[in-house]
């Protein structure tokens, strides 16, 4: 079962369009029908595979992707890098997707507009559009799983006068039915942008409070806040190995949290030049390492680093390669195959890539294994 972390990256959503498309929607159970892909013909180049990708996973044996500007998601086969269809908003209910994650058959997606859209991993058919009041959603950022839980992080309206702060929205994902809202001032919640989950706790990243919420999930209880301490705009969050990892774009640095105390081991920066970080943000672990994206400038990075010692293997940009990186959005891992998703085709030299582009790496060495869109 590959790693999959989907992420957004700088959108907040129009209060206004969220509040006037939530009003009065309820959980809409859709037959499943089988997805309508774009004409081109599976397999073959698609100048349309990717519309500003915000998400990544594994679901059915493909990879699929999250296109944020298309309301749509694209199907890939990661064996071959092939396109295998592009399914439009349309039955589906996609609007400003910003996350997409797995769970058993189904693929789940965050809509920024407030709702969540359940597909059929194995023939890309509808099963539900999960929205209303009662839910909760309010900008909807980010996704992650504990068994048969889907945890949806809100990021509220953080910039409104007055503010309304975030909140977790947990799914049952056999069902759809609202399982509990996890909001409250004692949760810090002013501004988050990133969870991570690992064992029966989640773990949310906040900008605004430069701080890190831990929650029990099955009760939605408080555990702690860790604030300050190093923690400097926390964009991204991960959890390896007993620490909990945090990338700080505002200082250039990753801090390192014991995950059992919640005391602060290390902050590690970039004054070295080991790392490579530029406003780090995106984040996620496999096999005992930590992979951070920079996403940002001419030359984004990705940086491999060790989950329990902090020490780094590698950080990898554009002048080490043709990685094509542009603003760096989401991560998916499957064995020793890191995909990492860029919102812009910007230094890309494919033909339609403009409006996005995946670069697959090694694990172990970072090296380039391809990008997409192929090549015609």
């Amino acid at each position: 079962m590959g790693l999959v972390k989907g992420l957004r990256r700088g959108t907040r959503w129009v209060a206004s369009l969220a509040a006037a498309l939530a009003m009065g929607l309820l959980t809409v159970g859709i037959p499943p029908t089988s997805g309508t892909a774009s004409a081109a013909t599976p397999g073959t180049f698609n100048t349309a595979e990717f519309d500003v990708p915000s998400g990544l996973a594994f679901g059915g044996g493909h990879l699929w992707v999250s296109n944020q500007a298309g309301n749509s998601l694209t199907e890939i086969d990661p064996s071959t890098g092939a396109w295998m269809g592009t399914f439009r908003a349309g039955r589906y209910g996609f609007n400003h997707p910003t996350a997409i994650t797995s769970v058993g058959p189904d693929l789940f997606v965050a809509n920024g507009s407030g709702s969540l859209s359940e597909v059929r991993a194995g023939n890309g058919a509808a099963i539900r559009t999960i929205s209303g009041p009662k839910f909760g959603f309010l900008h909807p950022i980010a996704l992650a799983v504990s068994g048969n839980t889907v945890l949806v992080l809100n990021a509220g309206r953080p910039s409104a006068t007055p503010a309304v702060a975030g909140s977790i929205t947990e799914i049952d994902a056999r069902t759809g039915h609202l399982l509990r809202k996890v909001s409250g001032s004692s949760f810090a919640f002013d501004d988050p942008i990133a969870l991570a989950v690992s064992g029966p706790d989640a773990y949310i990243a906040d900008v605004a409070n430069n701080s890190v919420t831990e929650i029990d999930i099955t009760s939605g209880a408080l555990v702690r806040v860790v604030a300050g301490q190093g923690l400097n705009t926390p964009d991204g969050i991960t959890v390896a190995d007993g620490h909990v990892w945090v990338a700080d774009a505002g200082s250039n640095a990753a801090t390192d949290i014991d995950q059992s105390t919640g005391a602060v081991l290390a902050t590690v920066t970039d004054s070295d030049g080991h790392y490579g970080f530029g406003r780090p943000s995106v984040a996620i672990q496999s096999g005992g390492n930590v992979f951070i994206a920079s996403p940002f400038g001419t030359s984004p990075m990705v940086t491999k680093l060790s989950a329990t010692t902090g020490t780094p293997s590698w950080f990898m940009c554009n002048t080490n390669g043709p990685y094509y990186f542009s603003l760096l959005s989401a991560f998916a891992v499957s064995g020793d195959h890191l995909w990492v998703a860029s919102q812009s085709g910007a230094n890309s030299k494919t033909p339609g890539a403009k409006t996005g582009s995946l670069t697959e790496l090694n694990t172990g060495s970072g090296a380039l294994i391809t990008t997409l869109p192929l090549a015609e």
